[in-house]
């Protein structure tokens, strides 16, 4: 993903803001995105244990589909329903 630094920062400031600054739960939408790749993935479940960490929370604005999807398929993740809880499966239509 060419800009993998700037989605770091980004999700690193929302789960750490600066001095003074407020964190909250998190939602990420990547219905848009057009390319998703296995550090984008990496960096979603860091972001996730790094809320837990802070007693935050970070979910997915809706349930993974178009390039999240296949990137998470292709990555040997079992991208299933089991749990209404699971991570992948917070977002809408959950």
């Amino acid at each position: 993903m060419r800009n993998i630094e700037t989605v770091h920062a980004t999700l690193r400031e929302a789960v750490d803001p600066p001095s003074g600054g407020a964190t909250t739960n998190i939602s990420i939408d990547c219905s848009a995105a057009t390319e998703i790749d296995l550090a984008f993935v990496q960096l979603l479940i860091a972001t996730r244990i790094s809320t837990d960490l802070v007693g935050h929370a970070v979910s997915l604005a809706v349930h993974p589909d178009g390039a999240l999807l296949d990137t998470l398929t292709r990555g040997g993740f079992q991208v299933v329903c089991e749990d209404a809880s699971a991570f992948w499966f917070e977002g809408a239509g959950a």
